[in-house]
């Protein structure tokens, strides 16, 4: 049987500050293990979240001409894009 969370019911309006840049969202979300870029996109749109982290070294973000995108599909003026170069 599924458990509801409850939370204190306190609202908060204080947004995150990194580097000078405000964030509505706590959440940060990675791009990895997604069927295809629709579901990626999907599933960050749905989380709300305004961070994504993004393995470089996995991911196309334009280096493969003509093939689909991950920045295509993240624009910048909605996203901040959190580089992973470990390639673990």
């Amino acid at each position: 049987m599924a458990t509801l969370l409850e939370t204190s019911g306190r609202t908060s309006t204080e947004t995150l500050r990194i580097a000078g840049r405000d964030f509505t969202s706590r959440l940060l979300i990675g791009t990895g293990k997604y069927k295809d870029l629709a579901q990626t996109r999907s599933a960050i749109e749905a989380s709300g979240a305004q961070i994504v982290t993004v393995a470089i070294r996995r991911t196309n973000i334009g280096q493969n001409a003509g093939e689909p995108n991950l920045l295509d599909i993240l624009p910048s003026e909605r996203y901040t894009i959190l580089p992973n170069t470990a390639g673990c």
